[in-house]
């Protein structure tokens, strides 16, 4: 058993996102395995102390931003069943935010209610907390899987006077987090190889490596067994209530179902490449035994003219706004197929929701997804998604065409559901691969147990 420290600017339910939620399965998945988890973040104290089962301390905590020291009001309370505090403090900027992490947490760490042994950066706005904080293991993390955006003057500003601080981490809040980490942690091999060539990566040591770790997708409220916003509950054991969830979003979205129609929710259209060629081709496919559910979230234009298309084929096409109970997870539980364009996807997130929910991912074949998600083989009945190789109206359609012929073989799709569900990635292996990223860290858990 080890002690964690996660440093993070946002973590649910204080925040909403992405981010935010992966830090939550994270916790999550480091308790389970036995671990004493504590997660430090920051949001504005109006917020923060609206929420319930969070408590203000007596305490300030003293930190600094651009040379200003503030006394800053410290909240408590518990994230699945680990000991959370929050900063009281917008954030207005990376750099005040990561000064303000670091600084915070350094006196709290000063105060003795942080003892990290093993810290675990998360986020680029926690490079200077990975700095600053002793711990026998420090782990920076760029969930995004992406390089850093360069800091504008103003968030070098509020960095702080330091001149060593801010000549590191001039241009890159991630050059600072990479220099000081035992390793840096990416969430696919497409990105480890993309920041291994980033100019803001150089100047870390030999021994600091680059490591790619898969990103769990089971973390609250991302379950179809315990999600009350779907129709009905439903599991890899159990799979029955997916066919309910799947008429329930047919009848909100007013779409016309036989029993083999597929059922394909597209991701919120964008880009001008990717979101053109999928209408293109929803265009051509709206003559086959198909419904077309797509969210109103995207770009507008696009958005605009996915609704052309739903007037064009009423029952076959819809665009589905956002008061649909439950959001993207009731779409996700309602869908056969969720079809994905996004060609510089370094997570592989979106298609592991999908797997979570039994749901089909069509997506192109390139980056995290081609690292991690396997094509379907009607022969061996092997495979969790259907990949096309580029975004293209005609690759588009020929990767949903396989979908439609798999949808109409109900003995092949009935088995194919379950294992969709077991083929999602699971925060557990996170944390295994996290704990053994290098025999150091292993050292170190070993210690501290």
């Amino acid at each position: 058993m080890a002690e964690y420290l996660v440093v993070s600017d946002a973590v649910s339910p204080i925040s909403e996102g992405d981010a935010a939620s992966a830090v939550r399965g994270l916790a999550r998945a480091l308790v389970a395995a036995k671990h004493q988890v504590t997660i430090l973040s920051l949001a504005a104290p109006e917020h923060v102390a609206r929420l319930p089962g969070m408590a203000r301390r007596l305490r300030t905590v003293t930190a600094s931003a651009g040379g200003t020291t503030v006394e800053l009001p410290l909240y408590e309370g518990q994230v699945a069943e680990s000991q959370l505090y929050v900063l009281g403090a917008p954030a207005v900027n990376r750099g005040q935010t990561a000064a303000l992490l670091a600084s915070g947490a350094a006196s709290l760490a000063q105060g003795g209610l942080l003892k990290p042994g093993v810290l675990i950066g998360w986020g680029e706005t926690s490079a200077v907390a990975v700095s600053v904080l002793e711990a026998p293991r420090r782990l920076f993390v760029l969930p995004a899987g992406t390089a850093c955006p360069p800091l504008t003057p103003a968030e070098r500003t509020a960095l702080g006077p330091n001149a060593e601080l801010e000549a590191i981490a001039a241009e890159s809040l991630m050059t600072l987090g990479a220099a000081d980490a035992d390793a840096v942690v990416v969430p696919s091999p497409s990105s480890q190889a993309a920041l291994e060539r980033d100019a803001a990566l150089a100047a870390r040591a030999s021994d600091q490596p680059i490591v790619a770790v898969r990103l769990g997708c089971d973390e609250p409220p991302f379950d179809p067994a315990s999600d009350a916003t779907l129709a009905a509950p439903y599991s890899p054991e159990s799979p029955g209530g997916k066919a309910l969830c799947r008429r329930a979003l047919a009848r909100r979205a007013s779409l016309a179902l036989g029993p083999r129609t597929l059922l394909l929710v597209t991701a919120p259209l964008s880009g001008a490449t990717e979101g053109k060629a999928v209408l293109e081709a929803l265009a051509r496919l709206a003559r086959l035994d198909i419904a077309i559910a797509v969210p109103a979230g995207g770009d507008r234009t696009l958005t605009d003219r996915a609704a052309v298309l739903a007037i064009e084929h009423p029952g076959k096409v819809a665009v589905v706004s956002e008061a649909i109970t439950g959001g993207d997870r009731a779409l996700l539980a309602g869908a056969d197929a969720l079809l994905l364009a996004d060609p510089d996807d370094h997570t592989a997130r979106p298609a592991g929701f999908a797997l979570r929910y039994g749901t089909l991912p069509i997506a192109p074949e390139g980056g995290a997804n081609a690292d991690y998600v396997v094509d379907h083989d009607p022969l061996s009945g092997t495979g969790c998604a259907l990949l096309y190789s580029a975004i293209d109206p005609f690759q588009i359609e020929g990767a949903v065409r396989r979908a439609v012929a798999l949808r109409a073989n109900a003995e092949v799709w009935q088995a194919l559901v379950p294992s969709l569900m077991l083929a999602a990635p699971r925060w557990s292996a996170t944390v295994a691969a996290l704990e053994g990223i290098d025999p150091p860290v292993a050292a170190a858990l070993a210690a501290s147990a």
